[in-house]
Order: structure tokens, then sequence, then C-alpha cells
């Protein structure tokens, strides 16, 4: 099988075959091909490093993805390890890690959307317009366009992040959705005291 292709149609096999078949090795690879997709355009709309020439932001963009990548990989590795197992899994984080950076396959099958966006806009892709999103140098469709389309990935990378937890912890996708929905909801319970205690300091300070 080629999980690249394979994903799409058959994600629980596919993810049961790299289980199987595969090594870390290969969510590297996979890690690797998502930065350098989604690093074209990760400072986009940012306003950061227009200084630099065009081909720095984009280097630098795709060592930024592939880092927060490597970050991301392992502690979501771990949470949904630990996490699954709250609701009866009985996997490990070795296999875990192994199929959790298959749900962004999906990301790199953008590459070509954003190396278009980058080939026709260039630095301008760059300027943040968030306050003028009707007159800024790409046009208002195009960003709503690019924006819908990470979200519909997004979504389907989401199934296949489910269907792995549920496949590592044997378990349904369904429970693998909700170990994922745990651990947002977790995050947020303990977002919502700091931003508490940030606004009441900015509001102390102002006064």
């Amino acid at each position: 099988m080629n999980p690249l292709l394979t994903i799409w149609t058959q994600p629980k096999r596919t993810i049961e075959y790299v289980l199987e078949h595969k090594t870390w090795s290969y969510s590297v690879f996979i890690l690797a091909l998502t930065s350098l997709s989604l690093g074209l355009t990760v400072f986009e709309n940012s306003g950061f490093l227009l200084g630099l020439p065009l081909i720095a932001i984009v280097m630098i963009g795709i060592i930024f993805s592939f880092t927060g990548g490597v970050i991301g990989w392992f502690i979501n590795a771990g949470l949904y390890t630990w996490v699954g197992k709250w609701l009866g899994g009985s996997g490990n984080f070795k296999d875990m890690a192994t199929v959790t950076l298959l749900g962004s396959i999906p990301m790199i099958w953008i590459f070509p959307f954003n190396f278009l966006m980058l080939a026709i806009y260039g630095k301008d892709l760059f300027i943040d317009s968030s306050t003028t999103p009707f007159s800024g140098p790409v046009p208002f469709g195009v960003t709503l366009f690019s924006n819908l389309l990470m979200i519909g990935l997004g979504v389907f990378s989401t199934v296949i992040v489910s269907k792995s937890i549920g496949v590592v912890h044997q378990f349904s996708a369904w429970r693998g959705f909700g170990t994922i929905m745990i651990i947002v909801g977790i995050l947020l319970a303990l977002m919502i005291p700091f931003f508490i205690l940030l606004f009441m300091f900015l509001f102390m300070v102002g006064v």
C-alpha cells in the first residue's frame, strides 16, 4: 500500500498497514513533506519577516513548521496514549507515535495550491491584511477559498487521527474522537483561568 494515496479511500487499512510495516522514520518522512507543504505559507497574512527575501521567508517557514511538528508529534502521541487509556484503550506510545502523523497527509496534498499562491503573489502573500480583507493584495475570494480548503482538510485529518487512536487502542474511531475532545476540553479548562487572570492583571494595571 502507498499510505499517501490509500489514506483517502482506505484509512483504517492504511493505518493498520503502517502500524505493521513502518517505523518512526516513515513518520519523519511524512512530517518533512507536511512541513514543506505548509511551510510555504505558514506566515501568510502575518506581516512577519517582510524585510527578508522571499526565499528566506519560505525557508524559515519550513523550518518553523518542521520544528513545531516534531514537538506536536510527541506531545500529541503521549496525550492520545494517556487519555485513551482512560477510555479503556490498550495502546502504547510507540505505536501511537508511528501512526499519529498520518493525519497530516491531507495537508501534503495542498502543496500545489500553496506553491501556486506563492508564485502568483510572492511577498504580498505575507502582508498583514486582516484589517482590510477586501482591499489587500490577495483577493478576499482567494483567501476565503484557501481557508475553506484548510478547514475541509482539517476535518478529514481529524477523522484519520480518530481512526488511528482507535486502531492503536483497539476501540472505535468514535472513542478515538472522544479522546481528542477530552484533550481539547482539558486545554480549554486550563486556558480559561489563565485568560481571566491576564484580564484582571491588565485591568489593574490600566486602573
